[in-house]
């Protein structure tokens, strides 16, 4: 029962190293959001 626990708890360290060792690119992924919308082309209802 300590041999699962252990082993269960060593791959979750393992894991949450993993995903935090990720890169992070929000900033890269925020230029499709800053292009705006043109007023000029909206249409009234």
């Amino acid at each position: 029962m300590k041999a699962k626990r252990f082993i269960f708890g060593l791959l979750a360290c393992v894991t949450l190293l993993a995903v935090s060792c990720e890169p992070n690119n929000t900033a890269e992924e925020d230029d499709l959001y800053e292009v705006g919308v043109d007023k000029k082309k909206l249409k009234a209802m």
